[in-house]
């Protein structure tokens, strides 16, 4: 204890269940030596792009995470998935794009990996991998498939 006592300058009582600085609320008010305002400013700056960051993957996490659900109710629209996030489709489509990314990009992309997985991995008949991804018809599924792969799911 004794070195504790030397080290902190103050009482010390060790053993206890929390351990804490106990400090009268004064010492809050004294001038730090080492204070550099323009330091805090840049940090606290990178901390708000930091959130900005970690909202903007959420928000693009949830909204693909909602595409993947509506998908297999037959479609989803951003109107679908913004009454799900509980805000109007005007709404989630700014936020979507001061994220950089569009709803439709979104939809899309969701559709192709998919579409990739279930013809690599399982063997689902075409007609079911067309419903699944979200298509009416097999025709436009083909069409679609060709575009983003450069093959027809058949090949």
């Amino acid at each position: 204890m004794e070195r504790y006592r030397a080290v902190y300058g103050c009482p010390t009582i060790l053993g206890m269940p929390r351990y804490a600085l106990v400090f009268d609320a004064a010492v809050l008010d004294k001038p730090s030596r080492h204070a550099a305002p323009e330091l805090l400013r840049m940090h606290e700056s990178l901390a708000r792009r930091q959130l900005a960051e970690v909202e903007r993957l959420d928000l693009v996490r949830q909204v693909r995470e909602l595409i993947g659900e509506l998908l297999v109710d037959g479609g989803a629209t951003l109107e679908q998935v913004a009454a799900r996030l509980g805000m109007p489709a005007r709404r989630l489509r700014e936020r979507l794009a001061m994220a950089g990314v569009r709803f439709n990009d979104l939809v899309t992309d969701y559709r192709c990996r998919l579409a990739k997985e279930l013809l690599l991995k399982t063997d689902e008949r075409i007609e079911v991998i067309v419903e699944r991804t979200g298509f009416s018809e097999p025709s436009t599924f083909y069409r679609a498939f060709k575009r983003w792969v450069g093959e027809t799911p058949v090949e």
